[in-house]
């Protein structure tokens, strides 16, 4: 907490100097402001260093990406970005179980299954018995959800062209390059390495 902290203190002298708002040419000021090697101590032997910036960058994304995705979604049934995951999976895995929907969601188990239920009671999604378990539960798209998901496609290529912003075809390519390396190492984390040890390896 007291990183983010010292981050927004930076952040507030940034705009004092009537430099403006833009997260990224802040992630550049910062990173000239601290020297790219140079690292500025806090207490408890956090630091704000060029990783502190990036994932303050990328926090401020994740915020704006999510104002962004509720305004695409404004005339759908979608509350988070997360409904759209799952109804795709739903989509494109035909009749999943609800272990599987909520472990490629990456939420916890219980929140995909309260989002499951919200669907459910919209009409997007159904949920039946496993003929060959009745133990278990599968879910599938009604005819008005398949027209949510088409819809909801739609507008996520849309989202997409504003989330890029004013990115050139080059920028483009770098970017994508290495945000595929940032979610093979993070996909190896999740579904490889306990909480635990996360927990520790990362001081978190």
């Amino acid at each position: 907490m007291e990183q983010v902290i010292k981050l927004l203190k930076y952040f507030k002298i940034y705009q004092d100097k009537g430099l403006g708002d833009d997260l990224g040419r802040f992630g550049l000021w910062l990173n000239k402001e601290l020297g790219a090697e140079k690292v500025m101590e806090i207490p408890r032997g956090y630091s704000v260093s060029v990783n502190a910036t990036i994932g303050f960058l990328l926090g401020g994304l994740l915020g704006f990406g999510d104002v962004w995705t509720r305004l695409a979604f404004r005339d759908l049934p979608i509350q988070h970005f997360y409904d759209f995951g799952i109804i795709k999976f739903v989509e494109v895995m035909k009749a999943p179980t609800k272990k599987e929907v909520a472990d490629k969601s990456l939420l916890e188990q219980s929140t995909c299954f309260e989002a499951i239920k919200r669907l459910t009671k919209q009409g997007i999604l159904e949920e039946q018995v496993d003929p060959d378990d009745r133990r278990v539960k599968r879910v599938k798209l009604t005819s008005y959800g398949k027209k949510i998901a088409d819809k909801a496609t739609q507008q996520s290529f849309l989202l997409s062209d504003l989330l890029v912003g004013d990115l050139v075809e080059e920028e483009k390519s770098d970017l994508t390059r290495l945000l595929k390396k940032l979610d093979r190492f993070h996909e190896d984390l999740y579904r490889n390495t306990g909480k635990d040890k996360i927990i520790d390896h990362y001081k978190l």
